[in-house]
């Protein structure tokens, strides 16, 4: 095969994928997804998907994943008048519901309820997450394409939350005392401490060691505020004795002159 030939087969590939890629996107859905979320908390959200058949497949398996606990779903699908055409509750992290246009579907609803999962290993940074939900577009022999996915909620717990409020809380006090040429080291590796007692679970640990932080930081910021007013009043010192010099010899320069007059 030829470099031309080799090349128009590629060309043509990339137009398929592009193509395939086109039509998976034509399925819209939307949903009402925290950022975040408490550990324990049950959850919520009803997700709508509109035209399912809109230059898509005639026939189609609508797939749902979570990595909630204690999950059901809900499918109600309608037709063009508003009217309820079926209505399915499903249970377990994951589903699977078959969609034909013979039906007359024209908008499915899934409502999701779960319970936000524990976590195994926190991290600050960055910030463990939990796929909410995920969506896919699933064929007969296997090939399928993600609808949408909303994998980066982060799970809390209101001890981790005050930890990571009080890093947030150092972080921000060390890069205002830094823009002010202040040195801040010592806050630095403090808050890296803390970091660490974060990802360890050790979250009293993690509040004390950032609270540390902020206040190292807080104080290096007042001292370069300190130095900064003491250089501008040595100046002004220096300034003022420039000029009481001038007004001086002028005096007596002109002092001077009078008598010789």
């Amino acid at each position: 095969m030829n470099s031309s030939r080799c090349f128009s087969v590629a060309i043509a590939a990339l137009l398929l994928l592009a193509a395939v890629a086109g039509t998976a996107a034509a399925v819209d859905v939307s949903g009402d997804v925290p950022q975040s979320a408490q550990v324990g908390a049950k959850q919520q959200t009803q997700f709508t998907f509109t035209d399912p058949f809109d230059g898509q497949y005639n026939e189609w398996t609508l797939r749902g994943e979570t990595e909630l606990t204690d999950v059901s779903w809900v499918v109600t699908t309608y037709d063009n008048t508003g009217a309820q055409v079926d209505k399915r509750v499903l249970n377990g992290q994951s589903f699977d519901y078959h969609l034909n246009a013979t039906s007359g579907v024209t908008k499915v609803t899934v409502d999701l309820t779960g319970t936000t999962p524990r976590v195994e290993q926190w991290s600050y940074d960055p910030a463990q997450t939990v796929t909410y939900a995920t969506f896919t577009q699933a064929q007969r022999g296997g090939s399928s394409a993600t609808i949408e996915s909303w994998d980066g909620v982060r799970p809390y717990t209101q001890d981790s939350q005050r930890a990571r409020d009080a890093i947030d809380s150092a972080a921000a006090a060390i890069d205002d005392a830094s823009s002010a040429g202040a040195s801040v080291g010592d806050a630095r590796d403090l808050l890296d401490n803390a970091k660490s007692a974060y990802d360890a679970g050790n979250f009293d640990n993690a509040v004390s060691l950032a609270t540390q932080s902020k206040s190292k930081a807080n104080a290096a910021s007042s001292s370069q505020r300190t130095k900064h007013w003491a250089l501008i009043g040595g100046v002004v010192v220096v300034v003022l004795v420039v000029l009481a010099g001038i007004v001086w010899w002028y005096l007596n320069q002109r002092d001077t002159y009078d008598r010789l007059g």
